[in-house]
């Protein structure tokens, strides 16, 4: 009876290790957007989400310490200059993760990006993880990437945040329109606030 005890709760915590979370973009604008999903062997093709909903995939990783990128645009074609990147990578069982500007910033000025205008917000409910959060057309150069390398050009650290040494089955919310107020759910047929969505 030990053994199979023993054998169950090894085979759980096998199970627990190898957990896995998912991104998930929550489009507060009262816009639709586009997101492409893109890493160094996997490109999606667009994906509508609609005004006021979400979209979840499962985090993934072509190898340890490679980026993944969901890029947002206002339209379905990916324009060059007029997208805004939700970035994370897998490195050594942690999360880490930025928002970046890179494609559609001109010096201080973010306001090509989508959702720029209303406030981006990266984070985690899971207490250790830090948040990424660029106000409404702020500027932000210490949550978000404005230029490729930051120390370089700007004499600021990298804006990466991480939930180092929990995983990586937690979720991680991008928001975009960060500043207009979370989405509904319903439950039993009530509406309630999904207060990380």
């Amino acid at each position: 009876m030990l053994s199979k005890f023993v054998l169950l709760t090894t085979a759980l915590q096998a199970g627990l290790a190898t957990a896995i979370g998912n991104a998930i973009v929550s489009n507060r604008c009262s816009y639709d957007i586009w997101l492409w999903s893109v890493d160094q062997g996997y490109s999606s093709g667009p994906i509508h989400i609609p005004a006021r909903t979400k979209y979840s995939e499962p985090f993934r990783s072509a190898c340890n310490g490679c980026g993944s990128s969901l890029k947002i645009s206002k339209t379905d074609q990916l324009v060059g200059g007029q997208h805004t990147q939700f970035e994370y990578s897998i490195a050594d069982g942690s999360i880490w993760y930025d928002i970046s500007f890179v494609d559609c910033a001109k010096g201080e000025n973010a306001s090509n990006c989508p959702g720029h205008d209303k406030g981006l917000v990266m984070d985690s409910p899971e207490q250790a993880c830090g948040k990424a959060n660029c106000a409404a057309g702020s500027y932000c150069p210490t949550q978000s990437y404005y230029v490729d390398f930051p120390q370089q050009k700007l004499g600021l650290d990298d804006p990466v945040f991480g939930c180092p040494g929990k995983g990586t089955s937690m979720d991680l919310y991008m928001k975009v329109c960060s500043d207009e107020g979370p989405l509904k759910r319903s439950i039993a047929g009530r509406m309630t606030l999904d207060d990380y969505a």
